[in-house]
């Protein structure tokens, strides 16, 4: 089945609703899974569009077919890998209504633990340069924004281009 792109900006407006409900997919995450809460509640390095959207937000993208919105989390050496279940939603993201919204969580592994939104733009942006994964890899072929903390909302975190 071919994929239907939309081919309409992404905007902050888009960025505020991604925002959202990505805070909400987090509280849930954690509910649903509180044996990991221990682990890795306290781990969240950034959460951030990606992919194809990120890019439509750059505007390079070649249309939006849903909305990929990664958690990343620093590593925690005594769990060091969380599920790579992919957790789909559709709903009203900005003027775009009734889309898919991907929730994935990334692992960044290493010791390095964040401090503030420069720490944590750099470890980002270290990781997405020299991607220790196939995930890695493919997200850093396409953009990453922030979304949260709101210190990062609208930071372009990752731009393939630069």
């Amino acid at each position: 089945m071919a994929k239907h792109y939309i081919d309409r900006p992404v905007s902050p407006v888009e960025l505020q609703a991604l925002a959202a409900l990505a805070y909400t997919e987090e509280e849930s995450f954690f509910a649903r899974n509180p044996h990991l809460v221990q682990a890795y509640r306290d781990r969240l390095i950034a959460v951030a569009l990606c992919q194809g959207a990120a890019l439509q937000y750059l505007g390079r993208g070649y249309g939006i077919n849903d909305f990929d919105i990664h958690f990343f989390y620093a590593q925690n050496p005594a769990k060091l890998r969380l599920s790579r279940a992919v957790k789909s939603t559709l709903a009203t993201v900005g003027s775009f209504e009734n889309v898919r919204v991907d929730f994935i969580r990334t692992v960044v592994p290493g010791k390095a633990r964040t401090s503030g939104p420069h720490t944590s733009i750099q470890l980002l942006r270290a990781f997405l340069r020299e991607p220790p994964t196939e995930n890695a890899r493919h997200l850093a072929q396409k953009g990453a924004i922030g979304l949260l903390p709101e210190e990062l909302f609208g930071v372009v975190i990752w731009d393939p281009a630069v």
